[in-house]
């Protein structure tokens, strides 16, 4: 009798310590950041025309989804080229010193070209978690039988923020992930080149960005 109230006793001791362990080790996960939650990330979107340029080519035969996370204006002016028109009065590029607090997420495809250029990429959410951005959007082709072809995009002001990795989902399955910690910022990789601004006409060396 004696035995099994010991072994009561030990089994009841055991159970106790098992508990305040796993307590403690709950207590220490929120402390030290391991337990993590998904929060929104605010966002802006960017007009297609919003500005006098064009989205740089791509081989999207290999990489049919282009995706990046713009960050400097050299990078956005490595993906967009200024295409100069008469009469017209948009800048070129965002201003420099917007960088200094966001920066640009960025999705496109090659699609048959269509009038209704804005619905074709819709964002579902955007959410960020321990250092690591999620981008869900939702892509629809456009049903038209046009024999040619344009590339379309989608383009979002978030915060300025640094993340170790950004995933894209279209259509809430996983296209791609950029492994911001290494450096990678574009898929497909993209050679940035220096970016001087020209302190006259306050355009760059290469043209692409008005003083606006």
């Amino acid at each position: 009798m004696a035995m099994k109230r010991t072994s009561g006793r030990i089994v009841l001791t055991f159970i106790l310590v098992m508990t305040a362990l796993t307590c403690q080790i709950a207590w220490a996960a929120g402390r030290t950041g391991t337990n993590h939650k998904e929060r929104s990330v605010a966002h802006k979107r960017i007009a297609m025309n919003e500005y006098q340029n064009f989205l740089k080519n791509w081989d999207e035969n290999k990489q049919p989804v282009h995706y990046a996370l713009i960050q400097t204006p050299a990078q956005y002016d490595a993906l967009f080229a200024p295409a100069a028109l008469m009469g017209t009065t948009r800048p070129f590029a965002p201003a420099t010193e917007r960088y200094a607090k966001e920066q640009i997420l960025m999705v496109a495809r090659v699609i048959a070209s269509t009038e209704d250029r804005n619905r074709v990429f819709e964002v579902e959410k955007i959410t960020e978690s321990d250092q690591k951005l999620l981008f869900h959007y939702r892509f629809t082709a456009p049903k038209t039988k046009a024999s040619s072809l344009e590339k379309n995009f989608l383009a979002l002001w978030i915060p300025k923020q640094a993340y170790k990795t950004v995933s894209f989902f279209e259509n809430g399955k996983l296209v791609g992930a950029l492994n911001s910690a290494k450096g990678e910022w574009s898929v497909p990789k993209v050679v940035t080149e220096a970016h001087t601004p020209d302190a006259v006409t306050g355009t760059s060396v290469s043209g692409n960005r008005t003083a606006k």
